[in-house]
């Protein structure tokens, strides 16, 4: 795959996962325990051997650049091998923050263009949560000689208002496509935000949008339909695990999929890598079960302490779960403190939280939330980092 780069698009505020991504980026939130979101794509690009990555970031990006840091812990080090993080500047007239997906390349296609011997590009999101060798969509792309081929996946009907929906030839050739449609689109075929590009197609379409004043320059909105039209667009359809996160529900849902006995989301066999110096827990000891615990299909981070009762939940490493505590259907992150005899259901609990002894968190009837009942509506409490919950506080359902 040395003809291949790959362009992530790894900028995103994620204004839907509300207090997670207040003060970080999307791509950076944590995941999985020891993980975070864009470490699932970083992980496909090293294990489909593709040299060359740049890492387009924006919104928060601090925690994002030092945890990607210069990406050893992916293998993109050494000789022909980067990644690079390339955050938006402001210097000639055409450069700004971005103003959309398309704007984000366009903006850095001198960095596309040192690679002389580049001749595909490989667009991504670094929001999703899968597992897939690109050079089964980069071999397709380029049998089919195609201008861009976009792997996609059959969605739930309900669930097409959220994706770009795509109609098919006997062929595989898009000839039809619908950005978020808000009525019943002829197909459930999903974009899932992975494209094959020709370079110099690529560098001809973003150069035109960028000129264009009446253009969102947007992937989905503009640069993707114009070339359905001109019939050069193909679809790779995906049939493994894929999942958007860009919720607080299919957040939430995610982890509950790595506790499944199916194993459908199975981090080990997916080979997934992370910096584990980001997070500053390299060197702390195992974790400790105590005398009265009880933990039942649950996974415990290292330097964790679990004195009380843990069902179907995940805990990052560093959380203390106190004599008597219960925990159940939640994911606690990085040290976060559970105080005795306090009550979790149905939670999902950001960094260095303190719940004081006696509190219950997720009781009630399961009332959406008054400020966003479209964003959390389904029965789920969401503390954001550092939260204090008092002892013996209660906290209901759909409460941030």
């Amino acid at each position: 795959m040395k003809n291949v780069i790959a362009m992530l698009l790894a900028g995103g505020h994620g204004s839907r996962l509300m207090t997670l991504s207040r003060h970080r980026a999307k791509p950076a939130v944590p995941f999985g325990g020891i993980y975070r979101i864009i470490d699932f794509t970083l992980s496909c690009i090293m294990r489909s051997n593709i040299p060359i990555v740049g890492v387009m970031t924006q919104y928060r990006p601090y925690s994002l650049m030092d945890h990607i840091s210069n990406g050893e812990a992916w293998g993109f080090v050494g000789r022909r091998r980067l990644a690079k993080i390339l955050p938006p500047f402001v210097g000639d007239k055409r450069s700004d923050w971005y103003a959309g997906t398309a704007d984000a390349l366009f903006q850095n296609l001198p960095f596309v263009e040192r690679f002389k011997e580049i001749d595909t590009v490989l667009v991504l999101s670094g929001d999703h949560i899968y597992n897939m060798d690109y050079r089964e969509v980069v071999r397709q792309h380029q049998a089919s000689k195609a201008e861009v081929t976009i792997a996609c996946q059959e969605v739930p009907w309900d669930q097409t208002r959220h994706f770009g929906i795509m109609v098919t030839d006997e062929h595989k050739r898009i000839v039809d496509f619908m950005e978020k449609p808000k009525e019943r689109p002829p197909s459930n075929l999903a974009s899932l935000g992975i494209y094959v590009f020709n370079k110099d197609s690529l560098i001809e379409r973003l150069r035109a949008d960028a000129d264009d004043p009446n253009s969102q320059h947007d992937f989905g909105h503009d640069i993707i339909p114009g070339m359905i039209a001109d019939g050069s667009t193909y679809a790779y359809r995906f049939e493994g695990y894929w999942r958007d996160v860009g919720t607080v529900d299919s957040y939430w849902e995610a982890h509950m999929d790595i506790l499944r006995q199916d194993q459908t989301l199975d981090m080990n066999r997916w080979e997934v890598r992370t910096n584990s110096y980001s997070y500053g827990y390299r060197n702390i000891f195992p974790a400790r079960a105590g005398n009265e615990s009880v933990l039942s299909n649950s996974i415990v981070g290292l330097g964790s302490v679990v004195e009380g009762r843990v069902a179907n939940s995940l805990l990052s490493p560093g959380v203390h779960v106190g004599r008597g505590a219960q925990v159940e259907n939640s994911i606690l992150m990085h040290n976060t403190v559970i105080g005795d005899g306090a009550i979790i259901r149905n939670a999902v609990i950001d960094k260095q939280c303190v719940i004081g002894e006696g509190a219950v968190i997720g009781e009630g009837d399961n009332i959406p939330n008054h400020n966003a009942p479209d964003k959390l509506y389904t029965g789920l409490t969401l503390l954001g980092k550092k939260a204090q919950v008092p002892a013996r506080a209660r906290v209901g359902r759909n409460v941030v």
